[in-house]
């Protein structure tokens, strides 16, 4: 049963190439999915509640994918955030915005957008097969060969050898996906046979939207409380400041996390300083500043009770801060200027060391992938082989929380298909 075009991958830019597909070249189309089981990250995006895109400008989608983000402005242009609305609403899936300009299906259940994708594809005539691993890849004169192993065994496959065989394609679509959540079967390893079969250039894989682990983290026992404009520099083992940034700010048992650590761990590695201010966008020197002013009313109230009033801060925060400091119970009134000084910097520039980002199993991204200079951004065609695209997160592409990864399925999915299709009528 081989088919003109083949997608590796049934996640969800594989599916919205198959949903979107013409009835007219939909029976042509096959989707192979290493797993027994279609669609699990997208199941897993949103906390289930599937965060397909985000509202407002397209143009303010490119600055939320880090330095690529330009890169692709021409996909995210062509099919754009009010486009995929527009396409889900007309599967049958209705959208509905957030205050904060996230948007998700009205239902807030990730599984009536599988569901959608999945009718979609199907009234379209596209074929999906599950538990079919692609193990070898090779390049023919007019197409690929692509050589299918059992899911179950993994054994690799011959041309009609039993239930295994071999397809012959003139479109081959890679739709893989990242290596983030590897029991998904998202675990990067066709990138591996890419580069051995043909040669793609392939970025190293690494977490991305991931929580970060400093040397000594403190607050174990403060997991659950959070900062809505908490303030980020990260400084490189020079010292060179790299990038800063401010936002949601979350503390976890053993990490931090919120969309301030997760939208920019991609800047982060092992060893790095990060400096927080828990109280931004109030810097180290307004906070000396306004004790300062506070001492001459001869204040009585503890370091603690100040923090906790002044800044809207969770008390036991505050306490949690000053107690190393040996600072909980000091009396405001009777702080020196030392004092004044390391309570400033404990919380408005606290520096940690970096000891790793979380790991693929508790990242939602994959920061690395298919190179970008080695595909046509404007088809999501290799440059160097006719007839092979690259869709969605298996490209060096990995935008912040927010629904912009599964924008980019989409974007880059329909303009992989408009290339295809353009090519063939």
């Amino acid at each position: 049963m081989d088919k003109k075009t083949i997608v590796v991958g049934g996640g969800a830019s594989g599916l919205f190439f198959g949903a979107a597909a013409p009835v007219s070249c939909g029976s042509d189309i096959l989707i192979l999915e290493k797993t027994d089981k279609i669609g699990t990250k997208l199941l897993m995006a949103g906390s289930g509640h599937c965060n397909l895109t985000h509202a407002g400008s397209i143009k303010e989608f490119l600055l939320c994918y880090g330095k690529n983000g330009s890169r692709i402005r021409t996909c995210l242009y062509r099919h754009n955030n009010l486009e995929c609305v527009r396409f889900m609403e007309h599967l049958g899936v209705p959208c509905s915005q957030r205050e904060d300009g996230k948007i998700f299906p009205a239902s807030m259940d990730g599984r009536d957008v599988l569901k959608a994708l999945l009718k979609a594809a199907a009234e379209n005539s596209v074929t999906i097969r599950k538990n079919a691993p692609v193990k070898a890849v090779r390049a023919l004169p007019k197409g690929f060969e692509v050589t299918v192993g059992d899911g179950h065994t993994g054994v690799h496959t011959y041309r009609h050898a039993g239930k295994h065989r071999t397809f012959i394609c003139e479109n081959l679509v890679i739709a893989s996906g990242g290596a983030s959540y590897p029991s998904t079967g998202s675990d990067g390893s066709l990138s591996d046979v890419l580069r051995r079969d043909l040669d793609i250039p392939v970025n190293a894989l690494r977490p991305s939207l991931a929580p970060v682990y400093v040397q000594n983290y403190p607050f174990g026992l403060l997991s659950g409380i959070s900062f809505k404009t908490a303030g980020l520099k990260i400084y490189k083992r020079d010292c060179e400041r790299v990038h800063e940034a401010s936002g949601d700010l979350l503390l976890t048992h053993k990490n931090f996390s919120g969309p301030l650590m997760l939208n920019n761990c991609r800047y982060i590695d092992t060893g790095d300083k990060i400096q927080l201010d828990f109280i931004a966008p109030h810097s180290a020197a307004d906070l000396r500043s306004h004790i300062k002013k506070a001492l001459k009313g001869s204040s009585s109230r503890t370091l603690t009770s100040f923090m906790a009033e002044e800044y809207n801060l969770p008390r036991r925060f505050a306490a949690a801060v000053l107690e190393p400091l040996e600072l909980k119970d000091k009396k405001l009134s009777s702080l020196s200027g030392v004092q004044i000084k390391a309570v400033s910097e404990a919380f408005a520039a606290a520096e940690y060391s970096v000891s790793g980002l979380g790991s693929f199993r508790e990242a939602m991204a994959t920061k690395g992938g298919i190179s970008l200079d080695s595909v046509n951004l404007s088809t999501m065609e290799s440059r160097v082989y006719k007839g092979l695209y690259f869709i969605g997160e298996v490209l060096d592409i990995d935008g912040d929380t927010g629904g912009y990864n599964l924008q980019f399925a989409y974007s880059s999915a329909r303009t992989a298909l408009d290339s295809i299709y353009e090519k063939n009528v």
